[in-house]
């Protein structure tokens, strides 16, 4: 009877099997979590005998090169990803480097040139007092395929400037007015070869003429009126005027004496002038739109006996 009733019993733990699954699993757990605290507890000692070290060197033995490696592996990737970004970070600072550079040359050439500008303002107008003058600045050169030299100022007629007018700045003579527009007049510049000035030597106040070259640097030659004058390195030349004023008016610096030539074959000599102005740095002129600015002349009377 016993045997019977066990059958079917047996039969149905066997048939669904849950009750000792569940039983072996849950004693599986527990023995793992009194495992574990155990090696809490024993590990917790920090000791040179714990029970735990040999299985501590051993992970360290297998998982250490595994992770010596990976660092390795990943540290060119690492390398490379710091190297762009420290290249894009030199990159911006090079952008902003080069643009301050560039405002601050721009702040500079702008310095400058209001600099020098003003420093011809101030020297035409400690001359401008002798004169009646139209200020203008140079705003073109003559081509070099007109064979001339030339510049173009920006006043012309409806400023009052008109041809044979007298051209200079605050250190001399520049030339005179050869065309005009209303806006705009061309000056032929003394160091032109059609180009002729009276001068007057300064240190004996003996006539001649001053014609120029030519060449670029407005180099001038100088032949004097009477043979037996002699001119010296050093003298200075100034303007000798033109009947009305036109197209030179006196006393107009034009140079300096660098050397003196005998002339071949006759008398006299030929004296070689640097000009005071140099035509390759003219920026502010004046033109002279009116007669010199002087009062009436004093007259002179004799005493009868």
């Amino acid at each position: 009877m016993l045997k019977d009733l066990g059958t079917p019993a047996k039969g149905l733990v066997r048939a669904t099997g849950m009750p000792r699954q569940i039983r072996r699993r849950r004693t599986v757990l527990v023995l793992v979590i009194l495992a574990c605290f155990t090696l809490i507890v024993l590990d917790a000692r920090r000791s040179a005998g714990s029970p735990v070290e040999p299985l501590r060197e051993a992970a360290a033995g297998v998982f250490g090169p595994l992770e010596s490696t990976a660092s390795s592996a990943r540290q060119p990737v690492d390398n490379l990803r710091d190297r762009f970004a420290e290249m894009d970070r030199l990159k911006a600072e090079n952008e902003k480097l080069k643009k301050d550079n560039e405002n601050l040359t721009e702040e500079l050439t702008t310095s400058d040139y209001a600099r020098n500008r003003a420093q011809e303002l101030d020297k035409l107008l400690k001359i401008a007092p002798a004169y009646t003058m139209t200020p203008a600045r140079v705003i073109g050169i003559g081509g070099a395929q007109t064979f001339s030299h030339t510049v173009t100022i920006d006043a012309g007629t409806a400023d009052g400037v008109h041809t044979d007018m007298t051209v200079l700045n605050g250190t001399g003579l520049v030339g005179r007015v050869v065309r005009t527009t209303a806006g705009t007049a061309t000056v032929l510049l003394i160091g032109d070869r059609n180009s002729t000035v009276g001068g007057r030597l300064n240190s004996t106040l003996a006539l001649g003429f001053v014609s120029g070259r030519g060449d670029v640097a407005g180099t001038l030659d100088y032949k004097l009126v009477d043979p037996k004058a002699r001119p010296k390195v050093g003298d200075r030349i100034v303007t000798w005027g033109s009947s009305g004023n036109a197209p030179y008016v006196p006393g107009v610096p034009i140079g300096v004496v660098t050397s003196v030539t005998p002339n071949e074959g006759s008398l006299g000599s030929t004296a070689t002038i640097k000009p005071d102005v140099d035509p390759t740095r003219i920026d502010t002129v004046g033109v002279v739109t009116g007669p010199p600015a002087r009062p009436p002349r004093a007259q002179i009377t004799g005493k009868g006996n």
